[in-house]
């Protein structure tokens, strides 16, 4: 099997060249023959995957975290050639999800095994995304996390940032028009996905291979309400409180009156207005094979 795998050599772990010589060794002895490629700026990914298709290559490999993983999906969609996983980033949600080992050896050998699915992805505008899109304060947060902080803490750096931001955080409302009706909110997260940051699970009947969005809407309006809708999540009754609408929905439409961001996988993509729909079978992935 040829591949291309490629990797952001400034993310998640770090990728120094003894781990990748390691990497492309474990891959081989699985019977993958990668070509690294590093990225040297945001969006590179996503045009090295389209030259990858060009190629003819058998597979695309993402060596890192969410983000990276986004872009390469980027590139990638519509296109016959696959998509493989290979954690190594500072959080791994997607990964999690569909149980693919954070052991780069074992996740290798979980790679050869794997079955070819096609999966449909969320859309904002023509952005794509595998897990979520969120507006509101984790879009917030997404925009002013530091880098390097993320990159030391993980998944604590989006909670640490976050909880501070709730001191000072004015929740704006916005608009969101959805199955024919239109609705208040402050916060809003769609997800392709159960989890969120980790082992956060937000939007429960969300499936990968759902042709639909699971959609939680937040209408609180001050930092005790949010702080609530945190306890909610950690006991998993968020849904039950009052101030929480939940749809399953194709396409929902986003406008704001002040600037309202929105993050798709962990990254900044925008701002209000915006529209959210579905991409049915849009991108090939390596899975694990379903039990």
């Amino acid at each position: 099997m040829r591949a291309r795998m490629i990797f952001n050599p400034a993310s998640g772990r770090r990728k120094t060249s003894k781990a990748l010589v390691r990497l492309l060794e474990d891959l081989k002895v699985q019977g993958i023959r990668a070509q690294p490629s590093p990225t040297s700026a945001p969006g590179h990914a996503t045009s090295l995957a389209r030259e990858a298709v060009e190629q003819g290559v058998d597979v695309v490999l993402a060596w890192g975290g969410d983000g990276t993983l986004n872009e390469v999906a980027t590139g990638l969609l519509g296109s016959s050639v696959p998509l493989g996983l290979l954690p190594g980033g500072s959080v791994n949600v997607f990964a999690r999800e569909v149980g693919i080992p954070l052991r780069a050896r074992a996740a290798c050998r979980v790679l050869a095994q794997a079955e070819t699915r096609t999966i449909p992805v969320g859309m904002v505008g023509d952005r794509p995304f595998l897990m979520m899109a969120g507006i509101g304060i984790d879009a917030e947060v997404v925009r002013r996390l530091e880098p390097g902080f993320k990159r030391r803490l993980g998944a604590l750096a989006f909670w640490i940032r976050g909880l501070a931001l709730l001191a000072t955080h004015p929740f704006p409302p916005f608009t969101v028009r959805i199955d024919g009706g239109e609705h208040m909110a402050t916060s809003l997260i769609a997800g392709k996905i159960r989890h969120y940051g980790g082992k956060y699970v937000v939007t429960p009947e969300a499936r990968l291979e759902k042709p639909s969005l699971d959609v939680i809407l937040f209408q609180g309006r001050s930092a005790f309400a949010h702080l609530r809708l945190l306890f909610g999540i950690l006991g998993h009754f968020h849904l039950k409180l009052p101030d929480v609408l939940h749809f399953h929905t194709t396409h929902l439409e986003v406008e704001a009156s002040d600037p309202i961001y929105c993050q798709v996988d962990g990254e900044l993509a925008g701002q209000a207005p915006l529209t959210i729909t579905i991409r049915p079978k849009a991108l090939r992935m390596l899975l694990p094979r379903l039990s």
